[in-house]
């Protein structure tokens, strides 16, 4: 009797891990096929819809990737490794993906405290606009794609580290595809 109990609570509890991981798996993908929807629509940035006008995500990341890929091989040229592409081009973005959604939330736990505007300095003033962020949880995809457009445009084109390509110009924007 013991062990039928046993069973069937262990069951259960084995059930219930391997639905909250699908759901977790669910989640992830569908968040992730928004983002590629929404990569293909021009970008969120008032400033870079101000230098390159229409520029979608999708363009300007292979703007950066190009630029990066030039860096790398003049760094190789120079003796040094490469690095620009790897870190600008895959594990930052990997890392912004999984972040977006986490500072989102955190940003809209603590909204109207002091602790609110140190961790939007924290986060350089990217932090969702209050109609995004304080809106209802089904404009949670979009506040997080808002966050990781957002946080890729800082660390990727405003940044004045080694991997910089900037400016992007409305030329290069042409040179996309785009008039």
């Amino acid at each position: 009797m013991i062990g039928k109990l046993m069973g069937w609570i262990v069951t259960l509890i084995g059930s219930l891990i391997g639905l909250a991981l699908m759901a977790l798996v669910v989640g992830v993908m569908s968040l992730a096929g928004y983002f590629y929807y929404k990569s293909d629509q021009p970008m969120q940035v008032a400033e870079a819809q101000r230098i390159a006008p229409g520029i979608t995500f999708r363009e300007y990341m292979q703007f950066q990737y190009d630029g990066w890929k030039q860096l790398d091989d003049k760094s190789v040229a120079d003796g040094d490794n490469r690095s620009c592409v790897l870190v600008y081009g895959a594990m930052n973005h990997v890392a912004a993906l999984f972040f977006a959604p986490l500072e989102v939330n955190h940003y809209r736990a603590i909204r109207g405290t002091s602790a609110s505007v140190k961790y939007a300095e924290y986060l350089n003033g990217t932090v969702p606009p209050d109609d995004l962020a304080y809106g209802p949880w089904w404009k949670l995809p979009e506040i997080y794609w808002w966050q990781y457009v957002n946080t890729s445009w800082f660390t990727t084109y405003l940044s004045g580290r080694i991997c910089r390509t900037r400016p992007l110009s409305p030329s290069a924007h042409a040179q996309a595809g785009n008039p």
